[in-house]
């Protein structure tokens, strides 16, 4: 069940009265819609950190893509979302966000795939797997 909260300020010139509703929870972004049509999770992997945040490796076929998504509602905090696949080099997104980090995409069909996220001081990165 919602709130209301009212809240009221009187002026010189009259009363103004603003009523609003309880913010709704956080509701995190699935992998699949931050990366696209036709992705599916193939790995993830729980960063211990506060706040908590899970970075997923995902697969359409043709192309990996990597995602950190908190799972908390708050401010901004520092995240990452990485990956690269043999022979290439880092893709990333990195910054401040609230809510997640990426999507970060690479071609990897028939190659070996390295791929991770943070948030904050936790980091994951994987070895070299997903080959294919």
């Amino acid at each position: 069940m919602r709130k209301a909260r009212v809240f009221t300020l009187a002026a010189a010139t009259g009363t103004l009265i603003i009523a609003g509703t309880a913010a709704p929870a956080y509701a995190a972004p699935s992998p699949a819609s931050l990366c696209g049509s036709g992705y599916s999770v193939i790995d993830s992997h729980a960063l211990s950190s506060s706040p908590a945040a899970t970075t997923y490796l995902l697969w359409n076929g043709s192309t990996n893509c990597v995602v950190t998504i908190r799972g908390t509602a708050g401010g901004s905090t520092l995240m990452h979302a990485k990956v690269k696949v043999e022979g290439g080099s880092w893709k990333v997104d990195e910054g401040d966000y609230t809510s997640y980090a990426g999507p970060v995409r690479v071609a990897g069909g028939g190659k070996c795939v390295m791929w991770g996220g943070g948030i904050n001081e936790a980091s994951y990165t994987s070895g070299w797997e997903h080959c294919g």
